[in-house]
């Protein structure tokens, strides 16, 4: 893997996460984030506000401040914005099926590509109103009030921690964490994602369960088809569907129990981290996977099945395409 990688990411600065109580303090932070935006979003008119790929941005963003996401502050304010426009064009526009599907997923693909921006959680802020039915104008608006609030966060969050963090080399494994959140050097994949979009949107349209396709699945999607010779699960497949499931399963699970809100934000949000940390996987969009119940009408323990179907569909056609590629393979 290390040789792939040498040739692949591009990596000449050190990217290593931080460590000891920078670290403590940094979770506490990406925690404390996500629940004082649950609370904000809790008061009349601000519902909008809460938008599940957050706690992907925050924890990467704090966690790893010399990382890609933290790096550009810019980018990880206003893709989302732009993605959220896409997302909320669409769902007025088009009826909800595989069409609208595709069409939303497209834009918001070459949108990120188009702006050479590596924040791919904006791909889920413009599959999400779709998906949940959102149409109101106000959400590209709440998604800036957010991802903005986050980026100048993280600027402060960086000149106070780096200083203070040991510039060591980064791991072969934060260099691969770095290499799944750059951008793709090359569009040879994106056939393949979509054929696994048009997939599971057709599955969707079969058993009317959205959530089959819930939104950070595509961003998951996006980062593995575009680097598929680093994916870090590959070896050991049945991790990802397991962690996913596990992860809604808690989301579900806090919000049927206490109700959408500040606690059940927190609760969910801690799971996912120590699923993730269990299973050994970084994988930061998958955190939003255990808060989209807070933002469901009606959230129940269909939730957390059609999750590990959209996932276990994921890890087998994404197997697949390597599998394809193993002997013609060229660094993307």
């Amino acid at each position: 893997m290390s040789e792939t990688l040498s040739f692949s990411t591009g990596i000449t600065t050190p990217a290593a996460p931080l460590t000891g109580r920078l670290r403590f303090v940094a979770h506490f932070l990406s925690v404390g984030y996500l629940g004082l935006i649950s609370l904000l979003s809790s008061l009349p008119g601000a519902g909008l506000l809460f938008f599940p790929e957050l706690a992907a941005l925050a924890f990467d963003g704090f966690v790893r401040p010399r990382g890609t996401w933290a790096s550009v502050p810019g980018f990880l304010a206003f893709t989302p914005v732009i993605t959220a426009v896409v997302g909320v064009a669409v769902t007025n526009w088009l009826p909800f099926g595989l069409p609208s599907i595709l069409v939303v997923t497209t834009f918001c693909v070459l949108m990120v590509q188009l702006l050479r921006s590596p924040v791919a959680p904006a791909i889920s802020a413009g599959v999400l109103p779709l998906m949940t039915g959102l149409e109101s104008w106000w959400y590209p608006s709440a998604i800036l009030g957010g991802t903005g609030v986050l980026a100048l966060a993280l600027i402060g969050w960086k000149r106070y921690a780096i200083p203070r963090s040991p510039n060591t080399s980064a791991s072969l494994r934060d260099q691969v964490d770095d290499a799944m959140e750059r951008i793709p050097r090359r569009a040879n994949w994106i056939s393949a994602m979509l054929i696994f979009v048009t997939i599971t949107a057709c599955l969707v349209e079969l058993t009317g369960e959205r959530m089959i396709l819930y939104p950070p699945l595509v961003v998951i999607a996006f980062e593995m088809f575009a680097h598929p010779h680093i994916c870090p699960w590959a070896r050991r497949p049945a991790r990802f569907p397991l962690a996913t499931l596990l992860t809604a399963a808690a989301g579900i699970g806090a919000v049927l129990t206490l109700g959408p809100g500040v606690t059940a934000t927190v609760i969910s949000l801690v799971a996912g981290l120590v699923i993730l940390k269990t299973f050994d996987l970084h994988m930061p969009p998958a955190l939003a996977i255990g808060l989209i119940p807070q933002i469901l009408e009606n959230p129940g323990w269909n939730y957390p099945v059609a999750v590990l179907i959209g996932s276990s569909g994921l890890a087998i056609g994404f197997l697949f395409y390597r599998s394809l590629l193993r002997r013609s393979f060229a660094p993307v």
